[in-house]
């Protein structure tokens, strides 16, 4: 059985499933440290919302992942590096500059530094965005990446500086391309809470595509799939794609959820939603046979039960 008896630092830890994977490493009884963007307000995001017990066995260290020196020392004496090469609110408001810096320089930061610490695992987060437009899914992880936009082109070019260090140093990495994570806590700009949201208050539910197809999978069984891919050492030097492997429309999701809810609300096509930055990706659906084969890993989480659990956390 795997030790987590280790010092594990966590980039981007303010992300919705930074916070939750950190939470279950401290339950594992590992030593977490957080690397959150600093603010002068000294706010740290949703890690605020842990438990107090759990939050107050969290090392938060604020910086910038541009500033070398503070890479330097949040990597420090750490076993395992999880970064989050991802922002939690797709389509990112985060000017495309701004957004390269923290990507790119932040990455090639990152694994610098766990290249000069020998780090014993460096799990990269990227996002199954880096596929683009496809023509059939399931998308396994074989399926060429594209960008579509500057955002989707930093993201990739983090993926190859993972995939450099791998190749010329023999760091061990591995890649997660998740596609769309729920649950609890998620930013309510995401579209499973926003739906929700909706749901609960309103008598009108207002959407923009309502045709695209997507793949959800349930924030334990994301933290699960992660905290594999820095167990299995055969994971090392590959990228693997997390979902549930079941694609559903965003109509139909939203009509399960208004039903789960048990509101009469109307759903309505609103022009003014459809997000320009979603470059009209008709479908992202993923193969999970390689997480499985590779990990032992399978979602465990239903839609159903997962929007059950995210409803009852928005309801409160």
């Amino acid at each position: 059985m795997y030790e987590w008896k280790k010092n594990i630092l966590i980039t981007g830890a303010s992300h919705f499933i930074a916070v939750n994977l950190a939470e279950r490493l401290v339950r594992l009884g590992a030593n977490v440290k957080a690397f959150i963007r600093y603010d002068c307000y000294n706010n740290q995001g949703l890690l605020d919302k842990l438990p107090e017990y759990i939050k107050n066995k969290i090392q938060v260290i604020n910086g910038n992942l541009t500033n070398p020196d503070a890479v330097n020392y949040a990597v420090k004496d750490t076993d395992v590096v999880f970064h989050f090469g991802i922002r939690d609110m797709i389509p990112s408001n985060i000017n495309a500059r701004e957004y390269l810096e923290t990507t790119v320089i932040g990455t090639f930061n990152v694994l610098s530094s766990a290249n000069q610490y020998k780090v014993e695992k460096f799990v990269h987060v990227s996002t199954a965005e880096v596929y683009g437009k496809v023509k059939d899914v399931p998308i396994n992880e074989e399926f060429p990446i594209k960008a579509l936009s500057p955002h989707i082109s930093s993201d990739i070019s983090a993926e190859k500086l993972v995939e450099g260090y791998y190749s010329s140093y023999k760091l061990p990495v591995t890649i997660a391309r998740l596609f769309n994570a729920y649950g609890p806590m998620q930013s309510k700009d995401a579209i499973i809470p926003t739906i929700i949201k909706q749901g609960l208050t309103e008598l009108k539910v207002l959407l923009g595509d309502m045709h695209a197809i997507r793949d959800f999978i349930y924030i334990d069984d994301v933290v699960a799939g992660l905290i594999k891919m820095a167990e299995i050492p055969e994971s090392t030097g590959e990228v693997i794609n997390l979902g549930s492997g079941q694609g559903i429309t965003i109509g139909e999701l939203s009509n399960k959820i208004i039903s789960l809810i048990g509101s009469n609300a109307k759903i309505i096509f609103d022009a003014t939603r459809i997000r320009l930055q979603d470059h009209h990706i008709g479908q992202l659906v993923a193969d999970v046979t390689k997480a499985k084969n590779l990990l032992g890993w399978k979602p465990e989480v239903s839609l159903d039960g997962g929007l059950e659990q995210t409803i009852k956390f928005f309801r409160m």
